[in-house]
């Protein structure tokens, strides 16, 4: 079971009446927005449909500008299976949302198949994917380290609002979450032994899956950081000490302590008792994706038949590009059977990942801010090819079309220029030293390339004429056509540049 569509309308920067789609296709998805485009609605909305528990107010969510009655916010989705509308939230009045078929939230309540039709019932496959599904943006990296100031770092609330709350106690066959509403609940009203014993036993039973869980984590955080470029940190364990009632005498004093977890860490063999003060801003980084990414991968059974959705929303902006590459490999090995919406605002990246992310489990697409003096300004959502250099070629060949021949040749020059950078990056091809590397020109790139000594897939002799064509082509086609006042070069030269990028970009992908 896999998402096809996901589809707003009314709902936060996209107003109504007219709904909006993303195509994913089965595949994961890759957006860049533009900030104030609407890009945080879409991840919005990811994490209402996949919240657990449900979210208790919907009017916030609707679009100021559109004039439309509230009963029209809506979020649909469609599965692999062929089911439209799969859900739906719609505000009946302001502080009356109403979910699923406009009755309620998906539910445990519901069964996976409808007894008559056997088709597959949509509310259930949300009620699976919202216990193994996460939604992760940079306010909830924060929440890791930066948030706790100069004091010690406390993640027992965080645990058990989301980051672990999900986790499966074997011993009892209950998560997290609901022994630890189990523990609140039992708080005794009157001293009595039997509540006494109750409210004991009901912190034993979380504390043990509480330590059971911090265990796992444990290994799936020390696994993942080497690979998020934070090497030399270590987490050397979760400090819990458990919860314990306090048999205060009055009721309102009574309560539980202890509801701490801090973290041990080390970096290169040396304590780091406060790690938001010491690690720089990319290890803080990888340290919370590591935990975020640990906890699923922990928690969710690599058996699982649930649909698993993994949404991200800028969490890498603080990290350099070199140490986001790292993200996407993990991405790629780890979470693979994930169908991940990807969501960025630096377009220098999202180029950089859709050159890196694979094309056959990946999609990708742009949103842009709406005409900014409408009523209601409706974002633009345009679908782009997965790869940079094909995308430009595309456009360079829809504006020879229409007779634009300046500007398609630009268009091919900027799918060139792009193609053999991605190439010698693919190829790990070493450059000469400059001290800004944004200075190496094309020449340069070309050089590199020609030292490739080819494959049994690429002859080398195949690889060097195709590099001729593309170095008589940027002389003569792609380098004067980026001035203004460029001579006129027929059409049909632009048509062989074309090509030549185009068989570049195909050898470029063998093997």
């Amino acid at each position: 079971m896999k998402l096809q569509r996901i589809t707003l309308c009314d709902f936060r920067a996209f107003p109504g009446p007219a709904p909006v789609a993303f195509e994913l296709n089965g595949k994961s998805l890759l957006v860049y927005g533009e900030n104030g485009s609407g890009k945080s609605s879409l991840f919005h909305a990811i994490r209402g449909v996949f919240s657990r528990p449900p979210i208790a107010e919907l009017s916030g969510l609707k679009n100021s500008f559109s004039g439309e009655s509230l009963g029209n916010v809506a979020v649909r989705l469609a599965f692999g299976d062929g089911s439209e509308d799969a859900w739906q939230m719609t505000l009946l009045h302001e502080r009356a949302p109403a979910w699923g078929s406009g009755v309620r939230h998906p539910g445990p309540f519901l069964v996976a198949e409808h007894p008559v039709t056997r088709k597959t019932n949509p509310n259930a496959v949300l009620r699976d994917a919202s216990v193994v599904s996460g939604c992760l943006d940079y306010r909830s990296l924060l929440a890791t380290n930066y948030k706790h100031g100069d004091g010690e770092i406390n993640l027992f609330d965080l645990a058990i609002s989301g980051l672990i709350a999900d986790f499966i106690d074997l011993a009892t066959g209950k998560t997290l979450e609901t022994l630890w509403h189990a523990v609140l609940a039992s708080k005794p009203l009157r001293g009595t032994v039997r509540m006494n014993a109750a409210c004991l036993k009901c912190c034993d039973e979380f504390n043990n899956a509480m330590k059971r869980a911090l265990a796992l984590l444990e290994v799936e955080i020390n696994q993942l950081l080497p690979s998020l470029a934070a090497d030399g940190v270590v987490l050397k364990r979760f400090a819990f000490p458990g919860v314990a009632y306090n048999f205060a005498k009055r009721l309102e004093d009574k309560g539980f302590d202890h509801q701490r977890i801090s973290v041990e860490i080390e970096y290169r063999g040396r304590a780091v008792p406060r790690p938001q003060l010491y690690l720089n801003e990319a290890r803080q980084s990888a340290l919370g994706l590591a935990m975020f990414l640990g906890a699923r991968l922990a928690f969710v059974p690599a058996t699982s038949s649930a649909l698993k959705v993994l949404a991200l929303d800028d969490v890498l902006i603080g990290l350099d590009h070199s140490n986001r590459l790292p993200v996407l490999e993990v991405l790629k090995k780890r979470f693979a059977d994930w169908q991940i919406v990807l969501l960025t605002h630096d377009k220098t990246w999202f180029d950089m990942a859709r050159d890196s992310l694979p094309e056959d489990t990946w999609t990708c697409c742009e949103i842009y801010e709406g005409d900014p003096v409408a009523a209601a300004p409706i974002p633009i959502v345009r679908a782009t090819q997965k790869r940079p250099a094909k995308a430009l070629l595309k456009k360079a060949e829809d504006l020879l079309a229409l007779g634009y021949v300046e500007a398609a040749a630009n268009y091919t020059r900027h799918a060139f220029e792009h193609s053999v950078r991605a190439a010698c990056e693919l190829k790990t091809l070493p450059l000469s030293f400059r001290q800004d590397p944004k200075t190496h020109q094309a020449q340069d790139f070309l050089d590199a390339l020609k030292k490739w000594p080819g494959s049994a897939a690429v002859p080398k002799n195949g690889w060097d004429a195709c590099l001729t064509k593309l170095e008589l082509f940027k002389n003569v086609v792609m380098n004067p056509y980026s001035h203004p006042s460029a001579p006129n070069i027929p059409k049909s030269e632009i048509v062989q540049a074309i090509a030549a990028v185009t068989e570049f970009l195909e050898l470029v992908a063998k093997k």
